[in-house]
């Protein structure tokens, strides 16, 4: 065993480790996303940005006259190219975690979750599909003069999106729901097209190279037994698993089962556990591995083994796959070896034009091409507004059929395809991640609680308990003849409360939820709301309209009545709780109409007093007087 390379093997996987913790921790303390910290991470402590450090700082040699620097000197003369080798030999963790989160898409695709998504997906996938394909085909071939091959398999390259960042932040968020349905059956149905489309343009490449007669049978012969073979060794992973984990509890299980011994010592029950990760992992592995092998696309193996899995055995498994103190891990190492792999000095200003070509036509297609397809099937505004932002990132399969296409076309046409599409993968990974990031956390704050708005639950003390303590003293009658100007007034009392002076940072995240749905629940009352950084408990402020105002209200009914709504943004738990709670005493008779009275009197404090003594709760006086802006204030009169 030679004791100094694996010296070098563990300095590596901690320096990779510890620079994508420290590189998340910085960025999520500067607001612009944990990922892309963690890319960051590993990018300074890959060996392609010690290589341009290298050649940027070209007297190395001087180093080993400085004492200090002299550790520097025999790294980079000595051990680089160790280092380099090393790294790459951690690509494998890459390929196992894509197939890991390729399997766990099986989750959206059980048949109950596609016929609630329906045929929608497929219309809205393959429209972006093929606009991108066809703005990259058509525009490297008459804006850059490529041949049209190497068009099509550039435009068929940038078909594919990147599942692991899109799905691995969704866990993190745990956002469920039919955004992650259909952004599911999207990026399978995605990714399909791209390896028929791949496959197709880089078997006439070859054959054109090699000189050879273009065959559409022989294509198509190819293309069948490579699918079929990746779909039997999805369904061998299949009754792998199934044969391993028991789709009942123990107590469930028939003790006079007639199980042979075997398949009891190695079953496990498909509970959430560490122990159904690890099994898991493991035939995925092997499974991947043998599709790799054999050349097939192993992405489709590992969702077919999903798919199998939530439709035919247990749906449980895949709980497993969010182990909460687990997952992060495999997360941040997944990330730091991504940006360890990032080829910095792959960026050339001879590629630099077609670079910057590849990502503004790709970018267009994939914005333009689901945002019209949301349009046409008619999708939820909040959908609309978010899908296209999500199947920007791109790596994984993109990079390594860009390796492939490198190796099979040797000479000028292989490294133009790779020096073009290589950085751009940087470019859509690094912006990708940022965006996708801010556009999940804007819908989780759009969507939490929206449902449960409309359900009266928990006992009704406790909730006047928790409506006087939320709303204090912020109950005013409005004169605002615009929805602008009656979340404007009620946020202003808000701000100032906290003392923000730009009042905007209320009132823009709640005016652009409005735009894509409102937040009327009927009845003439409507709860628009926000989460924050800057409170740091949940802050109601009560609007009674003296004036009819355009609203889009649910029932049609003229608003009257508004509660704005402003909750901490780290606890989504007690914005849902404030949902509910107004829910609950919204619906007890007479309600709506007392408070409406109360405020309209300047009696609200003695409406909120007559509350508590109804049910022997505090009245909370002492907080009221101690949180609440004097009446003057409250009105800016």
């Amino acid at each position: 065993m030679d004791l100094q390379h694996m010296k070098m093997q563990i300095l590596c996987l901690g320096l990779v480790i510890l620079a994508a913790y420290l590189g998340g921790l910085i960025a999520r303390k500067l607001k612009i996303g944990e990922v892309i910290g963690q890319i960051f991470g590993g990018i300074l402590v890959g060996p392609h940005f010690l290589l341009l450090m290298k050649q940027l700082f070209g007297h190395i040699d001087n180093f080993d006259k400085i004492l200090l620097l002299h550790p520097l000197y025999i790294f980079f003369n000595d051990s680089l190219i160790e280092y380099s080798e090393i790294f790459e030999n951690y690509h494998f963790f890459v390929f196992l975690f894509l197939g890991i989160i390729a399997f766990s898409l099986g989750e959206e695709l059980h048949r109950d979750r596609i016929r609630q998504v329906g045929i929608k997906a497929i219309y809205i996938c393959v429209l972006q599909a093929m606009l991108t394909w066809l703005l990259l085909s058509v525009g490297f071939h008459y804006l850059f003069s490529f041949s049209w091959i190497n068009s099509f398999l550039i435009g068929s390259i940038g078909i594919a999106t990147a599942p692991a960042l899109i799905f691995i932040l969704m866990n993190k968020l745990k956002i469920e729901g039919k955004l992650k349905s259909i952004l599911a059956n999207i990026v399978v149905l995605d990714d399909i097209i791209e390896v028929i489309f791949f496959s197709i343009f880089l078997s006439i490449a070859v054959s054109l190279n090699k000189g050879g007669e273009l065959s559409f049978m022989h294509i198509a012969t190819d293309l069948f037994i490579e699918f079929a073979l990746a779909i039997a060794i999805g369904a061998l992973i299949f009754l792998a698993l199934k044969f391993t984990l028991k789709p009942k509890l123990t107590e469930d299980h028939d003790e006079d089962s007639e199980e042979t011994f075997i398949v009891n010592l190695l079953s496990k029950h498909s509970t959430p556990s560490v122990e159904v990760l690890l099994i898991i992992i493991g035939f995925i592995a092997i499974g991947i591995s043998v599709a790799i092998n054999f050349e097939l696309p192993f992405l489709i193996t590992a969702v077919v083994a999903g798919f199998l899995i939530s439709n035919f055995h247990s749906h449980a498994i895949f709980d497993s796959l969010k182990i909460g103190n687990v997952m992060p891990i495999f997360n941040l190492l997944f990330f730091g070896i991504i940006g360890s792999t990032v080829r910095l000095e792959s960026f050339s200003l001879d590629s630099l034009v077609f670079i910057l070509g590849y990502i503004l036509l790709r970018a267009t297609g994939k914005i333009v091409g689901n945002y019209l397809g949301c349009k046409i099937t008619r999708q939820d505004p909040k959908i609309t507004a978010c899908l296209p932002k999500l199947m920007l990132p791109q790596a994984g399969m993109a990079a390594v059929e860009t390796i492939l296409v490198l190796s099979v076309l040797p000479g000028t046409d292989g490294e133009l395809i790779f020096n073009t599409i290589i950085p751009a993968l940087v470019v859509f990974e690094l912006g990708g991640a940022y965006l996708s990031e801010k556009t999940l956390i804007k819908w989780k704050t759009w969507v939490t609680g929206e449902k449960e708005a409309f359900k009266a639950t928990g006992r009704l003390d406790n909730n006047i308990h928790d409506f006087i303590n939320s709303i204090g003293n912020r109950a005013i009658p409005m004169l605002a003849t615009t929805k602008d100007q009656a979340v404007f007034e009620l946020s202003k009392l808000i701000a100032s409360e906290i003392n923000i002076k730009d009042i905007s940072i209320i009132t823009n995240p709640i005016l652009e939820r409005e735009k894509l749905s409102s937040t009327s629940t009927g009845s003439g009352i409507a709860l628009p709301h926000c989460r924050s950084e800057f409170v740091e408990h949940v802050m109601i402020v009560c609007g009674v309209l003296e004036n009819q105002i355009e609203w889009e209200t649910i029932d049609g009914l003229p608003l009257n009545l508004l509660f704005l709504i402003v909750s901490p943004k780290d606890q989504p738990d007690e914005h849902l709780h404030a949902l509910r709670m107004l829910s609950s005493l919204l619906s007890k008779p007479g309600f709506s109409d007392e408070l409406i009275a109360a405020v309209r009197n300047d009696r609200f404090l003695s409406f909120c007093e007559n509350l508590a003594n109804q049910f022997d709760t505090s009245p909370a006086d002492t907080y009221t007087q101690r949180n609440s802006i004097p009446r003057g204030e409250s009105n800016g009169r």
